[in-house]
């Protein structure tokens, strides 16, 4: 059997009004737009199912030394491309900050959706 998903569209209206809440965790400079990302995520179906907007990030695990002095896309694609992915069983993030900022990422955009309701 195979099973597939559609490519993850992020509504436009809802990243922006999620982003500036991810800068305010990260620094405006260190939230980036990677462009299309392949890979296998279902998140897109089930927001369309629930007719809520989608906004799909991800969270960098690596350590921050080599990505300090990258200043295109491509110099980060080329520092990401051997890093193992999170369904590789060589995935190791760095555990600290890893987790901090993506707890603190997770909880300001969610009290911006939130404090709106």
């Amino acid at each position: 059997m195979v099973e597939s998903s559609p490519a993850v569209v992020n509504d436009e209206h809802a990243t922006a009004r999620t982003r500036p809440a991810l800068e305010g965790i990260t620094g405006a400079g260190r939230v980036i737009d990677p462009g299309p990302v392949t890979g296998s995520e279902d998140v897109g179906v089930l927001a369309s199912a629930a007719g809520a907007p989608c906004v799909f990030w991800l969270l960098g695990g690596a350590d921050q030394t080599p990505f300090a002095h990258a200043t295109s896309m491509d110099e980060i694609r080329n520092l990401v491309a051997p890093i193992p992915s999170n369904h590789s069983p060589r995935y190791a993030p760095v555990i600290d900050p890893t987790i901090e900022v993506g707890v603190h990422a997770l909880t300001r955009a969610a009290r911006t959706w939130l404090a709106e309701s």
